[in-house]
Parts: structure tokens; sequence; C-alpha cells
């Protein structure tokens, strides 16, 4: 059954079948013919798959992020960024890192950064003299952040699966999110110069110094408070025990048109429709998604098959170093065909048992998954926000993929510190919670 499971998914991928009908699709194959279970078993599971009261935090959470989007926090973050980093070599590829991080911490989704922020950055990158492929690139990889830091979606996903805390997880991202923040400023730093412009011809002004007029840092400030705040209430609320993340994105629906109808003034009802309808554009896909994979990972549990390969994996080595390693390189190989949340919701069975073998602790873990489903991002041929980035910059995504080089290699190098130094991710929720 394994194998008509996971033949019968690659081939709907293969055959372009949106990638929640596939899973659905190969899901019910394999039911029908290798077991006696009565297919009504197949929308019990589906609908199973997402009514656990904490998956409502992912579509509030999202209508948060879009709330504030249109509202205008976008632009303000943006400046904000721009007022701190502008002024060094490459300035505004260093806004479009730090401009993610903050946007990371309101959207909870890393297709809704490079959607909302990639549409002004790429084109003002263009016209700064970056390559279209280098304004792609970066701000693809800077997505990744997103996922990473509270409130991901992501990790969201991971906790339900898991039954881990959420709130831990939160906690768990945000180091790691910072020092991936520093990892992706020193790449830049390092490779703006030789292959982030377009050579001026002669007469031309240099593109190092062709940025905007950078916005004053403590006007930007002022400005993005209040959307800086939501991340730090949502922290503080879970820590405290005011709210459960679910009600901590209740919290930040109600904030978002706060700010946007009362304090920026800018959210009105046609950009209040428009908020509702990407919404629910990016939510059902994710529930799509959830609910095939939910009936994916229940029809291979139910054969004891992520079982078998927690075995098989574990009688080819007890080395902790090893394991580890191959279980990073299963979850890159994953991601590079399977869309995060599918991916997540198929291989956390797998892994789990593996890992509480090992002593690895279930926030880690999560996190080392997390990473590695963000890294999918932006390897082809699924890497959603590269070729979403790649679109944007008018351009094909093959063309990206010499750009991406030093940025992978920075990212998997990332990838292995967070691994083997367990620390960056444990030291704050065990502080903390």
């Amino acid at each position: 059954m394994g194998g008509t499971l996971l033949g019968g998914f690659i081939g709907g991928v293969i055959a372009r079948i949106p990638i929640g009908y596939a899973l659905a699709l190969a899901s019910i194959i394999g039911l029908l013919l290798f077991t006696d279970v009565p297919l009504n078993i197949a929308p019990q599971r589906i609908v199973a798959g997402i009514t656990p009261f904490p998956i409502l935090a992912i579509p509030l959470f999202v209508l948060a992020g879009a709330l504030m989007t249109y509202g205008g926090i976008s632009r303000r973050l943006l400046d904000l960024a721009e007022s701190i980093v502008g002024r060094v070599r490459g300035g505004l590829a260093q806004t479009n890192v730090l401009a993610s991080l903050f946007f990371g911490g309101l959207s909870g989704s890393a297709v809704a950064d490079v959607s909302s922020l990639g549409r002004i950055l790429i084109p003002a990158m263009k016209e700064r003299n970056y390559t279209a492929a280098y304004s792609a690139v970066v701000t693809a990889v800077t997505a990744i952040i997103t996922p990473i830091l509270p409130p991901s979606i992501t990790l969201i996903l991971y906790g339900v699966v898991t039954g881990t805390s959420i709130g831990e997880l939160f906690f768990a991202g945000i180091i790691p999110a910072f020092v991936f923040v520093a990892v992706l400023m020193a790449t830049v730093h390092l490779t703006v110069n030789r292959i982030g412009f377009v050579q001026p011809a002669a007469g031309q002004e240099d593109p190092v110094l062709a940025e905007r007029k950078v916005p004053p840092f403590w006007r930007s400030l002022f400005s993005s408070l209040p959307a800086l705040m939501l991340p730090i209430l949502i922290l503080v609320g879970i820590r405290g025990g005011y709210f459960t993340p679910t009600e901590a994105a209740a919290m930040a629906v109600v904030y978002s048109l706060v700010c946007g109808f009362l304090l920026y003034r800018e959210l009105n009802l046609e950009r209040l429709i428009e908020s509702l309808k990407s919404t629910v554009q990016l939510v059902g896909l994710i529930m799509l998604v959830m609910s095939a994979a939910q009936l994916y990972s229940w029809a291979l549990t139910s054969e004891r098959i992520p079982q078998a390969l927690a075995q098989g994996m574990l009688d080819l080595t007890s080395n902790t170093v090893l394991l580890l390693l191959l279980i990073n390189l299963l979850l890159l190989f994953v991601g590079m065909f399977i869309e995060a949340n599918a991916a997540l919701i198929i291989l956390v069975p797998i892994l789990l048992p593996i890992a509480l073998d090992l002593g690895v602790d279930p926030v880690h873990l999560g996190i080392i998954i997390v990473v590695n489903l963000g890294i999918g991002l932006v390897t082809p041929p699924v890497g959603l926000t590269l070729l979403l980035s790649a679109e944007i910059a008018g351009m094909n995504v093959l063309q990206t993929l010499k750009t991406l080089l030093p940025f992978m290699i920075a990212i998997i190098a990332f990838l292995m510190l967070i691994t083997y130094v367990p620390a960056i991710s444990l030291w704050l929720p065990q502080l903390l919670m």
C-alpha cells in the first residue's frame, strides 16, 4: 500500500493535479485496493483534519496579516526597515531582509510575505539597478523567516499534530529567526556587489549609491510602533496565561481592525472586502491541503508505514548525528516536491518516534522541521516563494538558480547550526515557559 500511496501522489503531481486533490486521490485508491475500510471513512478523516480548535488560529492570523497589509502596515514597516539599514551598501536588499522580519511577526505566512512585500520591493530594487534575479532571490529567501517566527502557521500546525505546546514553539522560533536574519544580512553584504547589481554604463550613477532617500528613523519607528506591538502582545499574553494561541489570533484580528480603521485610517470597506477575499483564498488553499494530508497521513499510519520507516532508519544507524543528518536530507528532499503543510502532516508521524528515541526534544524537532520545509519554499520544482517572486520579477525561475546558490549555502549552514545546537531553539522556552 505504501508504494501505491507514494506512486499515486507523485503521479498526481506530475500530472499537475493540485496537491490537495493528489493526496486525497492517492489515499482513496490505496484504501480501495489494499484495505477493507469503508470509503465513508475518507470524508470523516478529511473533516477531522481541520476540526481541532487550535487550527482556528490559522485563518485568524492570516486575516490579521491581511488587515495589517491593506491597512497600510506594509509601507510603514518598509520605511522602518529602510531607516535602519537603508544607508549601508546594498541598503534596499538589506531592507528586504529586515522588512520580512517585521512582517513575518504579523502574517504567519511566507506566501503572504512575498505577495505583499515582494510587489513593492522587487520593482523598487529593479529600478535601482539590482538584477531581476537578485531581487527575486532575496525576496524569496527572506520569506523563510516567516515560518520560523511567531505567529507561524507552520508552527501552529506542528503543535496541533504533535500535541506540543504552541506557546513553547512560538518562543522557540524567536532566537533562530534572529540568527537567520543575521545570516541573510551577512550573505547580502558579501554578494550584493558581485552578483546583485547591473553594472552601470559610463556616466551613469553608481548603483550602490542609487538608493532612494532614507526616511527618518524616529518618525518611521513611531509610525510603525502599533504594528510592532502586535507580536509582543501575542507572546506576552500567551506567556502570562491571559489567552491561548487561538484566542491570541482573535485578539490580533480585533487589534488589526482598530489600527486600520481608527489609528492609521487607511482601512475602509473596500479594503476590508479585499482583505477578506485574500484571506479566503489563502486559507482555502491551506485547509484543502491540510484536510487531504490528514487523510493521507491516516492511511499511512493505519498500515504502520511510518513505524516501519522509523524502525528502518534506526536499524540503519543508532548514531544521533547521522540520524539527524538523515532526517534533514529526507525533509529537504520532500520539501522540493510537497507543499510545506502537507509535508509536515505526512512526515511528523514518521519522524517524531525517531526523534523521541534519539532523545530529541519535540520543540527542537519542530524548529528543525519548519526550517527544512521553509527551505523547500525556495527549491524548485515546487518552491512557492521562489516561483512567486520570479513571476513578480518577470523572469523564469530557472534564471534565478545561479544567484540562489550562495544563499542556499548560507541557509544550509544555518540549518546545521540549529540542528546540532539545540540550545538556540530551547533556551528561551525553557527560560520563560
